[in-house]
Order: C-alpha cells, then sequence, then structure tokens
C-alpha cells in the first residue's frame, strides 16, 4: 500500500495541471500530448505550491495538502469544462514506429524495476532530503546545515515532489522515486510525438534515450523532471506555430527547469539567447524569463538568507584553462555511451541530410548547453572523476537538443500542431 499510495501522487500531477487544457492549443493535442503537458504543469504547480506553505510557515500535512489538491483538481476541470469546445488535430499512427517506441519504453521500466537504472543519489542525496523535509513538514533550513553534503543549495523541485509522494505513503516510498523516471520518459515521448507529429523521430529520441539511461542511471534523480520540462520548451518553440503556444510552453518549461536543477538554470539561459538570436522575439524572452527569474530568485534569497550557499560557490572558483584538454577527452570519453558515439552521430547524419533551418532553435540550444557544460568542467583542477561521475546525466540535456533538432530537419510539411486560420 506504501508503494501504491507513493506512485499515485504522481500519477495525479496531470489532473494537478489539467487547467492547461483551457487552451485552445493544448486541447487541439492528441490526448496523450496533453495529458503530457498537464504533467510538467502539474508538476511545477504542486512544487511551487509546497515551497510557498513552506515559505509562509505552514506546515504541510495530509489534511492540508489533500484537499488543497483536490481543489486545484477540481478548479482546473471547471475551467476546462467552461472553455468553448475545440477538436483536437487526428494524424495518423505508424504502428511499426509505434510497437518500437512501446518497446523501449518498455525496457527503460525493466531497468528501472531492476534496479539498473537507479541511481546512488537517489539514496543518499535527494530521499533523505525528502524524508526530512516531510517530518519537518516543510523546507527545512536547520536539516540543511547539518547535511551540507545533501546538495542544500539545490533547487528543490525533486525534493519536493518526493516529500509529496512522501505525504500520500507516510514512508517514503522507494519504488515511487524510481518509476517516476519512466513515467515522465513516456510524458517526454508523448510531447514530442504530440508536438513534432513524427513517429519515426519519436522512435529515435525514445531508442536512444532508453539506451543512454542505461548508462547515466536517472532514476530517482533529477534529470527526468529536468528533461520533461526541457523537452516542453524546446520541442514547443522548435514545432509550435501558434506565437502564444510557444510562449506559454517556453514559460512552464524554464520555470521548471531552473526550479529542478543547477543546470537547469544554464539551459534556460540558452534557450533565452536562443529566442532572442535565432526566433528575434525579445518579448516573448522577457515573458517567458519573469516566472524563472522569480523561481530562481526566491530560491537563492532562502539560500543567501539561511547561509546555506554551497554548490553554487562553485561560479566563484577559478578556471584552470590547461584542464582544457582533459575535460574534453573525459567528455568524448563519457559521451561515447560504449556505442562508439552513435547517439550523437545518428542524429547529427539525420540533421545534415535534412533541412537544417528548420532545426536552428534546437541546435543553438545544443551548442550553448554543450559550451556551458565544458565551462563548468574547467572549474576544477582534477576534473576526471567528477565528469566519469556526473556527466552521463548532465550530457543528457545537449542529447535531447540534438535529437529534437534531428527530427526538426526531417519533419514533413504538414506534421505536427498547426495554428488556426
Amino acid at each position: 500500500m506504501t508503494d501504491f499510495l507513493g506512485l499515485l501522487a504522481y500519477l495525479l500531477l496531470p489532473l494537478i495541471g489539467i487547467a492547461v487544457w483551457r487552451f485552445d492549443f493544448v486541447r487541439r493535442m492528441p490526448l496523450a500530448a496533453r495529458l503530457a503537458v498537464a504533467t510538467a504543469a502539474g508538476t511545477l504547480f504542486i512544487a511551487v505550491l509546497m515551497a510557498t506553505l513552506s515559505l509562509a510557515g505552514i506546515q504541510w500535512s495530509r489534511s492540508l495538502l489533500f484537499p488543497l489538491t483536490l481543489a486545484i483538481i477540481i478548479g482546473g476541470i471547471v475551467l476546462v469544462r467552461r472553455a468553448h469546445p475545440v477538436d483536437a488535430v487526428k494524424t495518423p499512427v505508424n504502428k511499426f514506429a509505434l510497437a518500437a517506441t512501446i518497446i523501449c519504453v518498455a525496457l527503460t521500466i525493466y531497468g528501472t524495476v531492476t534496479a539498473r537504472e537507479s541511481c546512488g543519489d537517489f539514496q543518499f542525496t535527494w530521499g533523505p532530503k525528502a524524508i526530512q523535509f516531510f517530518r519537518a513538514g516543510g523546507i527545512d533550513p536547520a536539516v540543511l546545515k547539518s547535511y551540507p553534503q545533501l546538495t542544500v543549495d539545490y533547487p528543490p523541485l525533486q525534493t519536493l515532489l518526493l516529500a509529496f509522494s512522501n505525504t500520500f505513503s507516510h514512508q517514503l516510498s522507494w519504488w515511487a522515486g524510481v518509476l517516476a523516471s519512466p513515467l515522465l520518459f513516456i510524458a517526454l515521448l508523448a510531447l514530442i510525438r504530440g508536438f513534432s507529429g513524427d513517429d519515426y523521430g519519436t522512435l529515435l529520441v525514445a531508442a536512444t534515450l532508453s539506451f543512454t539511461y542505461t548508462l547515466s542511471y536517472p532514476a530517482g534523480c533529477a534529470e527526468p523532471p529536468l528533461l520533461l520540462f526541457e523537452a516542453l520548451v524546446i520541442a514547443g518553440l522548435t514545432f509550435l506555430d501558434d506565437p502564444r503556444a510557444q510562449t506559454l510552453v517556453a514559460t512552464i518549461g524554464l520555470a521548471g527547469a531552473v526550479f529542478t536543477k543547477l543546470e537547469g538554470t544554464t539551459f534556460a539561459i540558452a534557450a533565452l539567447i536562443t529566442i532572442v538570436l535565432v526566433q528575434r522575439q525579445f518579448k516573448r524572452a522577457v515573458i517567458a524569463a519573469i516566472p524563472a527569474a522569480i523561481l530562481i530568485g526566491g530560491w537563492m534569497l532562502f539560500v543567501f538568507h539561511n547561509d546555506l550557499l554551497w554548490m553554487y560557490r562553485g561560479a566563484a572558483l577559478p578556471m584552470y584553462p590547461e584542464t582544457l584538454p582533459v575535460v574534453l577527452k573525459t567528455l568524448a570519453k563519457v559521451a561515447k555511451f560504449e556505442l562508439w558515439w552513435l547517439p550523437w552521430i545518428v542524429p547529427a547524419v539525420l540533421i545534415a541530410f535534412g533541412n537544417v533551418r528548420r532545426a536552428l532553435v534546437p541546435l543553438s540550444i545544443f551548442v550553448l548547453t554543450c559550451c556551458a557544460t565544458i565551462y563548468f568542467y574547467v572549474h576544477y583542477p582534477d576534473p576526471v572523476w567528477w565528469i566519469e561521475s556526473s556527466s552521463p546525466r548532465v550530457i543528457q540535456t545537449p542529447l535531447l537538443a540534438l535529437l529534437i533538432a534531428a527530427v526538426a530537419a526531417n519533419k514533413r510539411e504538414g506534421q505536427g500542431l498547426r495554428a488556426e486560420g
């Protein structure tokens, strides 16, 4: 029952975020994509709600969170029902590509339930923080000060999700924490399929990430929600035709990314630069940046106020340019993924033989996040261990951008969602 209740909290995320179905462009999507967008919105909303309650000094409990969650779900359903009807876009499904994608998902689930894809960070960082927050009924600075090894100044979204699940189960469910990874992976694929309308492109993403997950061990860590938010931004900016839709998904995705991981902020900067320089949409960049800036700014105020600065001190470390060859060599070794760099070569070849202009947005984000990764690692005099232990998960972001670029470069005219009129 503990595991069921813990997993139920994650299964409720699409209902918590169902209010986004009020927007016409969301309701035009296939059902799976609508659920995926609602999952991303619900994930962000519940984390912000819990953080706000904690900031206000209101302790979390079942008697508080359950009625609030129910009220949010009912309110969202009412908003959706009051919206005027919109016909969903119907796109033919390639049965072979769908079957192959399901096999990739099944292998990811198998790797998760057999503990092949779980990471020690869940047992020693994210899980313990979530347990302490659950017991304290909020984000407890005293706990964070006592255990600085818990990456105390990392953005709190993943910890809050685990604490939300813990509130349902009353005992942190290991199974719920790790099974969130394939659930969010499915949502990521549904987003790409719904936005692009490309079955084979979705299969490319599914096959690649299902393989790289086996070597990056994301289950229980913050990468699954981070990649979902990043996919929302990249795919939305790349495939959506409606300017308002692009702005909305970028706003949700960037806010979620910065609230999830340190690398989410560098991704947000890369995405905003891309919106300004590639799309030439300065107004969109400003609108999308405001909620993200509020969240990361509020979190940093909390960090400084409680003297919790720990990981962010790395930004003040001196650079070691002489380590650049070592950084590049080690990153190349990790990026090989024990498969001769095929996860990178295949999408790169597809881009080269496709329409590169369609892929400029994800390619820009790919280049900028690669540069940010290299910049991050040259701040260590001996970076080899750090790169080998962390970069398999960190480089999933530029890999995702490259994969979406391959889908975009080979997308046929008329595929995906189009603006009305």
